[in-house]
């Protein structure tokens, strides 16, 4: 019997080719929320770093504080000059009434009349101050700090009435009659101020304490009782050191204050502006002219039964000019933490644009990686800035930190065009803000017009997205 033969073998069918794999679906509506959520919670971790940042800035602004403190110390700090005071001790009757107990033991009412002692205290008709004022710059480990030497010369004239006093049966001391200037800080004294009184010269000395007046110079003058009203002329010369900080007061029922100087950045504050300033890169020079009219204190006054005057009250009707530094670097840090949740939410918000238009993943880790970079820019240009001028501060850091991120967003995105996209938003944005923060009067206004366009940028950017994730 034949053995049937098998069938030939067929050929091994050919390997079916696999498909491609479909493109990745847009993430659904519960995906772009958590990823929401998630850098939500980025940028707020990131704006507590921010925080402690700018609580760095703070430790930094005592150590400088500090340092200005030590400088005055030992140069002089801050300087306010008030006087003269014409001060003339007198004597008054005292009326009193008690009851006593007569030899009949029945309480009789007796007048008694006692004599109390009191100061009167008398400002100038006229004040005319000049001074030329010579800044330089003390060092105190990194940090500077303006001082000057300064030649104050005041002059002027009293017309005295006893009878503006208005104390009843006041019978004054003329013989013990006192000049008397307040200083803030006399250890600023080069040397014992020499006065002129009535073209006669009398050495000024520390005078007796006061309440509330801190220390004085005060020095004995003659006042002749026979011409009330008579002007009296002083011309006094003063070697005064400080730092920060020059004011005067305007004792006179009319003063005029002349200050010139080389400081370039002055700023001119107190209780009234100077009539008349120029400022420029050589210098500056300043004059006030200011009446006793809403000054705060009267003409004359004394502490017999009245309210008597107070340094501080006179000294808040000084004029005043302050030395400041060409740029205060702190503060400037402190303008641009204020815009770090700005700079953190444009990157971030580039990012997750790529993510939805592009359909790409990008990890919240990434993101974090990110925003460590801008968070470090503000840090750097803190520390740089005490070492080097400000605007290059700023410029550095912000090209580091530009660099930092447009490099890793070249990985991150995948294309050169991506991370340059990224980059040359964060460097505009950079440019900006170093804009606005030169800015003083505009600064919200230039603020606020940047916002509205980066909305309008964002609406444009995501008007054809759809959030549901549909396809």
């Amino acid at each position: 019997m034949e053995t049937p033969i098998p069938p030939p073998l067929t050929p091994a069918t050919s390997t079916t080719a696999v498909p491609p794999p479909p493109p990745p679906a847009r993430p659904a509506a519960f995906g772009i929320g958590l990823k929401l959520f998630a850098i939500a919670f980025l940028v707020l971790a990131l704006w507590i770093a921010l925080q402690c940042i700018d609580g760095v800035r703070r430790e930094r602004a005592s150590y400088r504080d500090q340092a200005e403190a030590e400088v005055a110390q030992t140069w002089g700090g801050e300087q306010t000059i008030a006087g003269p005071f014409l001060v003339v001790p007198f004597t008054y009757p005292v009326r009193t009434s008690r009851e006593i107990l007569n030899a009949h033991g029945v309480p009789t009412r007796t007048d008694e009349v006692k004599t109390a002692k009191a100061s009167a205290y008398f400002l100038p008709a006229e004040l005319q101050v000049d001074g030329q004022i010579d800044p330089t710059l003390r060092r105190r480990g990194i940090f500077t700090v303006p001082v000057y030497e300064t030649q104050l010369h005041l002059r002027g004239q009293f017309r005295v009435d006893p009878a503006t006093i208005q104390v009843e049966g006041a019978t004054f001391d003329w013989a013990h009659a006192r000049a008397v200037w307040a200083v803030q800080n006399p250890r600023g004294l080069r040397t014992a101020p020499t006065l002129l009184w009535q073209n006669t010269p009398v050495v000024l000395e520390p005078g007796t304490p006061r309440e509330e007046w801190g220390e004085t110079l005060e020095s004995s003058v003659s006042v002749d009782a026979k011409t009330p009203g008579a002007p009296l002329l002083f011309d006094l010369t003063m070697d005064l050191r400080g730092s920060t900080r020059l004011a005067v007061a305007p004792v006179g029922a009319q003063t005029e204050i002349a200050l010139a100087s080389t400081w370039p950045d002055p700023s001119f504050g107190g209780a009234s502006l100077p009539v008349s300033r120029s400022v420029s890169a050589e210098g500056f020079k300043a004059k006030w002219e200011q009446a006793y009219f809403g000054r705060g204190y009267p003409q004359q006054w004394s502490d017999a039964g009245q309210t008597a005057v107070s340094f501080p009250a006179i000294a808040s009707s000084a004029s005043e000019v302050r030395f400041l530094q060409p740029v205060d670097a702190y503060r400037l840090v402190e303008r641009a933490i204020k815009y770090g949740v700005l700079f953190l939410v444009l990157v971030f918000a580039n990012f997750f644009l790529f993510e939805v238009t592009a359909r790409m993943r990008i990890h919240p880790l990434q993101y974090l990686i990110v925003g460590v970079a801008l968070v470090l820019f503000f840090l750097g240009y803190l520390a740089l800035s005490e070492f080097i001028a400000a605007g290059l501060a700023y410029a550095a850091s912000a090209g580091v930190s530009t660099t930092l991120v447009t490099a890793y967003s070249a990985c991150v995105l995948k294309t050169g065009r991506r991370s340059l996209v990224v980059g040359g938003t964060l460097a505009a944005t950079y440019g900006y803000l170093y804009f606005i923060l030169q800015l003083q009067d505009y600064a919200l206004l230039a603020g606020t017009a940047a916002l509205f366009l980066l909305l309008g940028i964002a609406m444009w950017a995501t008007r054809k997205i759809d959030w549901y994730g549909g396809k």
